[in-house]
């Protein structure tokens, strides 16, 4: 048995910045990984802006594979919408990045515990959390639950973390190598041929390599389609390429889950549902989320007592920030999964004629929900 004041399950982003910090705090803190590395596989195209990554921390110059200037979209019918104007981008190395950040937590003060996997864990009478694992069991004043999409362990304490199949996409990745990509340019392709209900991406890693894969939204998914669909489209787009690291996962693209906190136990991160739902991008928000999680669990911890109220701040200063924009994501992608092939290739049609350096992501979706206030103020606030 081992004890502690702050356990941490899960080593992703979100799990490691929450132990740094909790341990930065004084705090003595656990942080478990049921893998033997962090990130192993990557289930992530590792694309970030820099704005969404210095809200929490400045990126190491070893983290950065390449930089984005540019991007496209592909509509349906092959129609391509330049995108000059991109805010300052990069592709991540997420395995080296990962790795540093639990590095940090320990530096910090944090006890790493990887190959260990929490199967259970209840609160008893004493006050303390017991997780047990298959083979080490913890005790802890809070928990903070950072398992990832499956998020287990969050059952024990009565979350419903099941996923609406419109909720979840299936996801395929693959590691691509070949003479044919635009180092330069992040690609996204649409429509049912290429990806039911989601889309395709292609995000050049630098060295003739890119991060290649594709989502399908769980209610038009079958078993097996998101490696047949992603094995066609690499065929297609990169003949006699190699293709290495191929798997695939879950991407939560719901709405953030609420309540975040049960008396002393905390979710963050994919666990949290904390991603966005329109793209299913996530690191941002699992750095800024992991960070605030153990931040507060630090100041709600006195003595052996944990201050509930100062717990739940963590909610409110997540709803206020990122919580708001990943509400407004959620609306937009409810609106996109139920239009045709056809709008997204007139909206393409139109935006292709237009000047690429005047075009921005921003752009690209006030053309989209033109026709719906509602859905257009979300847009201009989710890229503000």
């Amino acid at each position: 048995m081992k004890n502690y004041e702050i356990v941490i399950i899960g080593a992703g982003p979100a799990g490691s910045m929450a132990a740094q910090a909790a341990a930065a705090a004084g705090k003595k803190t656990a942080l478990i990984e049921r893998n033997e590395k962090p990130s192993m596989p990557v289930r992530c195209g590792e694309g970030i802006g820099r704005k969404g990554l210095a809200t929490t921390l400045e990126p190491q110059k070893q983290w950065i594979k390449s930089g984005i200037t540019r991007a496209r979209m592909i509509s349906p019918s092959g129609i391509k919408v330049e995108i000059g104007n991109v805010d300052q981008s990069w592709i991540l190395d997420r395995q080296t990045m990962d790795f540093d950040l639990v590095k940090q937590a320990v530096k910090a003060g944090a006890d790493f515990f990887p190959s260990t996997t929490i199967v259970s864990a209840q609160k008893k009478t004493n006050g303390l959390y017991h997780c047990i694992g298959q083979d080490k069991e913890f005790t802890a004043n809070c928990l903070i639950l950072a398992d990832g999409v499956e998020s287990r362990i969050a059952r024990c304490f009565g979350w419903d973390t099941a996923l609406k199949l419109s909720d979840i996409e299936t996801c395929a990745f693959a590691r691509v190598t070949s003479p044919l990509i635009d180092q330069e340019c992040c690609s996204f392709y649409t429509g049912g041929q290429v990806a039911p209900g989601g889309y395709a991406w292609i995000f050049p890693r630098g060295g003739a390599q890119a991060n290649v894969g594709l989502g399908v939204i769980g209610s038009k998914c079958k078993a097996g389609l998101p490696k047949e669909l992603l094995t066609r489209f690499i065929e297609l787009r990169f003949p006699n390429s190699e293709v290495s690291h191929l798997h695939c996962g879950g991407v939560p693209v719901g709405r953030w889950i609420r309540p975040l906190v049960k008396e002393g136990v905390m979710l963050a991160g994919d666990a949290a549902r904390q991603v966005n739902a329109i793209n299913g991008a996530g690191i941002a928000y699992s750095l800024y989320a992991g960070k605030l999680a153990g931040e507060t669990a630090a100041k709600a911890l006195n003595k052996g007592t944990i201050n509930h109220k100062i717990l739940l701040k963590y909610q409110k200063q997540w709803a206020k920030n990122f919580g708001k924009q990943q509400d407004r994501s959620f609306a937009l992608k409810e609106f996109i999964m139920n239009v045709g092939d056809g709008f997204l290739d007139r909206i393409a049609n139109s935006l292709a004629r237009e000047n690429p350096e005047k075009i921005s992501y921003l752009r690209v979706f006030t053309r989209t929900f033109a026709t719906k206030p509602t859905l257009l103020l979300k847009a201009f606030k989710l890229f503000k």
